[in-house]
């Protein structure tokens, strides 16, 4: 289902993650209730409590989209795969669910007192920094080499399918397996098969997604292994290591 759902998106021109869109509205919220907040603290006013309160209740509609569109991203892009960064991810937009409600409930309680809401509020602002930070290292460790203009075609599909789990051909899951080096790169043929129907080492099936023909086709994956080889790939490893 999630695959048609990108494919849907694609064949109507948009070809990015769903998630980084929709992170600037709880993020944004939270920022703005922030804000408030100093307000609150600086001019002792009663509206500045209630403007924040609404900016974290908006901050709380917005974060269930965000993160239902991340899982969309984690299982497309990663496959599911536990990485650390989306590990902490999650644990804190869990966090920040908890943060979010307690910041609510408080707000409500009569003559709560400045502190308590700008502790929690300095909380939340912590909390998305943090998201964002994490949600940072996974776009720009996946940086990819520049190269010419005729290895674009392989470096965009790099980019889409590969750069989250073998950020400049590394392996962020296995690092002692890293993509420039592996042995299944020795040649095209070796290649193809490979990704058609990846296995680990020693045989046994990993996190990474069997790129069928629909998915990746000959021409597309010959583009692809054009990019890695000329990219930054040193196919040296053995394949009993």
């Amino acid at each position: 289902m999630i695959d048609k759902l990108y494919d849907l998106l694609g064949k109507i021109g948009y070809i990015h993650p769903l998630h980084p869109p929709f992170t600037h509205g709880p993020i944004g919220a939270v920022i703005v209730a922030f804000c408030f907040a100093l307000g609150m603290m600086f001019w002792r006013r009663r509206n500045f409590l209630e403007s924040a309160y609404y900016a974290v209740a908006i901050a709380l509609v917005l974060l269930f989209p965000t993160v239902l569109a991340g899982i969309f991203d984690w299982q497309y892009y990663y496959s599911g795969a536990w990485i650390f960064q989306i590990k902490i991810k999650i644990a804190l937009a869990a966090l920040l669910f908890i943060l979010l409600s307690a910041t609510l409930i408080a707000a409500r309680i009569p003559d709560v007192r400045p502190s308590i809401m700008m502790l929690l509020l300095t909380l939340c602002l912590f909390n998305v920094i943090g998201l964002g930070y994490f949600g940072g290292q996974l776009v720009y460790e996946g940086r990819t080499p520049t190269v010419k203009d005729g290895l674009m075609p392989g470096r965009n599909i790099f980019v889409g399918h590969c750069s989250g789990c073998h950020s400049n051909g590394g392996n962020i899951i296995y690092p002692n397996l890293p993509l420039r080096s592996a042995p299944q790169l020795a040649s095209y043929e070796k290649f193809i098969e490979f990704v058609r129907n990846p296995k680990l080492p020693d045989g046994s099936k990993g996190p990474m997604p069997p790129f069928t023909e629909p998915k990746l086709s000959g021409q597309q994956g010959r583009e692809l292994y054009d990019y890695i080889i000329k990219g930054f790939a040193k196919p040296a490893r053995s394949e009993e290591r």
